[in-house]
């Protein structure tokens, strides 16, 4: 009878523990199930990541790119104005003319002497000239701008001129002089813009004759409108 319940014990104590055994094994088997399920989770969020990283990489370089060739466009753009301007005046460097590219313009520097006898408002017949080659080079560059700039010195308008009061009055009339005469070569009126900056941009800050010269002078500024001509070669493209 002991024997009995003692092997009826056995078999309940072995029933447990393998119950027991079993639950253990069962929790154990649904942890390392949802580690599994949290592993495969960050793996495809990183993966998500990894594919979203590489495509804003290959859309910042694609950006980097198109940015790249709109510049070169610019400046190919803006070489060409030049290397037509320099062709079109050649021979007034001499005379100190200069053609250059500043913030994306083309600057036509020309000097006093070139156009205008000293005090006067009348183009004389070589600024003339010049300025009759130059409207030829630019009058079909419609989508630019062309702003006629008059500088002056700083020595002051002698008093009782009938002509102009000060030096903001003779860069206006030679602005605006050089402005008709461009049009009337076939440069339409709506490309340009006349100011006068009086003696407030000069180029040399010193007050000696040399410098005084070359800050009376005139700046004809071509601004080419690089979005309406980048959409034109696209189009023609």
């Amino acid at each position: 009878m002991k024997k009995t319940r003692f092997a009826s014990s056995a078999a309940a104590l072995i029933l447990g523990v393998a119950v027991l055994g079993s639950c253990v094994s069962s929790k154990k088997y649904k942890e390392l199930e949802a580690s599994k399920n949290a592993l495969e989770q960050e793996k495809a969020a990183a993966q998500r990541s990894l594919e979203q990283a590489n495509a804003d990489l290959r859309d910042r370089d694609a950006k980097l790119a198109q940015y790249q060739q709109q510049i070169a466009q610019k400046e190919r753009i803006l070489n060409e104005l030049r290397a037509s301007v320099n062709e079109a005046l050649k021979g007034f460097e001499e005379q100190g003319l200069t053609v250059s590219i500043r913030d994306g313009k083309v600057y036509v520097t020309m000097p006093e002497k070139l156009l205008f006898a000293t005090g006067s408002t009348k183009v004389n017949p070589n600024g003339q000239s010049a300025l009759g080659k130059l409207a030829a080079a630019i009058k079909s560059q419609r989508d630019t701008e062309i702003m006629i700039e008059g500088h002056t010195d700083d020595v002051a308008v002698a008093s009782g001129n009938v002509t102009y009061k000060d030096n903001w009055d003779l860069s206006v009339l030679r602005a605006t002089e050089i402005t008709r005469l461009l049009i009337n070569n076939g440069v339409p009126p709506q490309m340009v813009v006349p100011a006068g900056r009086g003696q407030y941009t000069p180029v040399a800050m010193t007050r000696t004759p040399e410098a005084r010269q070359s800050n009376r002078r005139t700046e004809i500024i071509l601004a080419p409108n690089f979005e309406k001509i980048l959409k034109l070669i696209q189009t023609n493209g």
